[in-house]
């Protein structure tokens, strides 16, 4: 388990990478169709120009989800990256964020756990709902639907009817 004190890592403008095996990751096991594999992570910091620290923070890997149109396990690259803008209270990230939507703020922690940030991040970039090709993901589908005959050409045909 990696620990840091956010801040000062971030006033350091220090950098780390690591992996983590997809199995240690208990929060992520139960929407996996298997644990096996394992993610990259990267962290970056610094301060920005208003004396905030920030942690940049990338993860990568590749996840076997589980198909929702076959219950399948089903290949879905991950590539996440993040800025998270460290705050001392609740009160500044509420007031940050409201001044820029765009900000991602965190409470300054001196025991972060990176393991379960990046666990975090992963968790938040999964698809709602996945399906792919061998189950007949989205091409497939779009292939039914063009399949199918409008059911509005009749009415069409109808109203080119009555104009002549």
């Amino acid at each position: 388990m990696t620990v840091i004190h956010s801040a000062e890592f971030a006033q350091e403008g220090r950098e780390l990478k690591g992996s983590i095996p997809l199995s240690q990751l208990s929060r992520l096991s139960d929407l996996l169709a298997n644990t096996s594999g394992e993610v990259a992570w990267h962290i970056e910091s610094g301060v920005d120009e208003l004396q905030r620290p920030w942690l940049y923070l990338e993860v990568k890997g590749t996840l076997q989800l589980i198909c929702q149109r076959g219950l399948t396990a089903a290949p879905w690259q991950l590539h996440a990256e993040t800025v998270l803008t460290q705050f001392a209270t609740e009160e500044q990230i509420d007031d940050a964020e409201a001044h820029d939507e765009d900000l991602e703020g965190i409470l300054i922690d001196p025991e972060l756990d990176i393991e379960a940030l990046v666990e975090d991040e992963i968790l938040l970039a999964l698809p709602v709902a996945l399906t792919h090709d061998v189950c007949g993901g989205d091409d497939a589908l779009a292939k039914l639907a063009s399949d199918k005959p409008n059911p509005f050409a009749a009415l069409a045909q109808l109203n080119d009817g009555s104009k002549k």
